[in-house]
């Protein structure tokens, strides 16, 4: 059976899809029924954009062989998606749906913490087998008392904070032509912001570098102004933050507007999706942040066999004009983590495939997953640029210190403003 397109489709016709996707597969002796929460709609958007050609670039060669092999039965997969809507309280009531009203298999849940979180601990209380990804480890792991929690039924894998901050400290390090030491901090008044500074301020003094710091201001803040002068009258020559793209978009406005030319900018959250960077336009060209995930990641599908650069020429290639963002490599590896696991179970008895998912030790798009004893696994990083590449805005690699197995793309520039 061919699915049609339903990326443009609302809400609703993509939930009555589903169910109908499931009814069709009911008389089918085993089916694994896979729901997978992820911002649809809201101000997470950006994780979810690909969904669902990534779903069915998984899931329907598998059905079209037959389902997948678990143990002596053909297994036919079926997946729904759930609208976290990018809040803690949209991800809850779309995982206590999928549990307790569809009665789904395992969960599948992705994108930051308020996406993640929420099923995790659901799929605690309720026992059922859980998959995560795209939220730092330690805001995954950690409680609100900063305690680790315990996981039995959930398994998550990404970067680690540590490694983040040896990357962005490694970048600053490998500025061209060298740091003054003067630092600007861009970090609001919201669970990033916070978080960010108080993470990455210490880590900043160590090295001995001056910062300035403006204090948690407003997300959607409309005047920039006080902040760039103080930039400028202490000769900050690095800007780093955690911005959402229209902040980052009014921010660099007003700041060529007053010629502030720092050396580099290393922003972190808006400028890890295309679609935030092609609104920024030319004044995104050249920043850097994080690359928790591009082609030059080590690795390959197991359930495909492609890599990295396969799987990106794959989607653009069948989406005309769209660039892929890296919630598309961590969906797709999720799956794989899931098909290994059931095979390796040889059964979708619940405990079973708990055990097989624990025992992971596989190669995926973003790397080697091996879950530890706190039921995680760190993948690697590296450091990303955006570059302007025949009029285009491209991610490049130009930090691998801390991962060499992320290949590096292109050398790190100046900001263009410093040219």
């Amino acid at each position: 059976m061919r699915r049609p397109v339903l990326k443009s489709l609302p809400l609703a016709v993509l939930a009555a899809w589903s169910l109908s996707a499931v009814d069709a597969f009911a008389a089918d002796a085993c089916t694994i029924t896979v729901g997978r929460v992820v911002p649809v709609t809201g101000p997470l958007i950006d994780m979810g954009r690909e969904t669902p050609w990534l779903d069915d670039n998984k899931v329907k060669p598998v059905n079209a062989a037959g389902g997948l092999q678990v143990g002596s039965q053909k297994c036919k997969v079926v997946y729904k998606i759930y609208d976290s809507k990018g809040t803690m309280a949209g991800s809850g009531e779309a995982a206590t749906r999928a549990i307790l009203q569809d009665k789904v298999d395992v969960i599948l849940a992705q994108g930051t913490p308020d996406t993640t979180n929420a099923p995790s601990d659901l799929c605690e209380r309720y026992q059922i087998p859980c998959i995560t990804s795209d939220t730092p480890i330690e805001a995954w792991l950690l409680g609100p008392d900063g305690k680790p929690k315990t996981y039995k039924y959930t398994h998550h894998f990404f970067f680690q904070v540590p490694d983040l901050i040896t990357n962005h400290v490694g970048m600053i390090k490998a500025l061209p032509g060298g740091f003054n030491g003067s630092i600007g901090y861009l970090y609001p008044n919201d669970p990033d912001g916070t978080i960010f500074a108080m993470l990455f301020d210490p880590a900043f003094k160590k090295e001995g570098w001056k910062p300035t710091d403006p204090g948690r201001f407003a997300q959607g803040l409309p005047d920039f102004s006080s902040i760039i002068n103080s930039f400028k009258r202490n000769k900050v020559e690095v800007v780093t933050g955690v911005l959402a793209p229209p902040d980052l978009q009014n921010y660099l406005q007003q700041a060529a507007q007053a010629n502030f030319k720092p050396k580099m900018y290393i922003i972190d959250k808006g400028t890890g999706y295309p679609e935030p960077m092609k609104a920024i336009g030319k004044a995104g060209v050249d920043i850097l942040s994080v690359n928790f995930w591009s082609p030059a990641f080590p690795g390959k599908s197991k359930y495909g066999g492609y890599d990295g650069k396969g799987l990106v020429d794959a989607y653009e290639k069948q989406n005309p004009g769209k660039n892929y963002s890296p919630p598309l490599a961590y969906t797709d590896a999720m799956y794989d983590v899931l098909f290994d696991a059931l095979q390796r179970a040889g059964t979708k008895d619940r405990d079973a495939l708990l055990k097989a998912i624990g025992e992971t030790d596989l190669d995926s798009v973003v790397g080697r997953i091996k879950f530890n004893e706190q039921h995680y696994s760190v993948q690697p990083l590296g450091g990303a640029q955006w570059h302007e590449v025949g009029g285009k805005l491209v991610k490049e690699n130009v930090y691998n210190a801390v991962y060499p197995s992320v290949k590096k793309t292109a050398e790190m520039k100046l900001y263009q403003s410093a040219k």
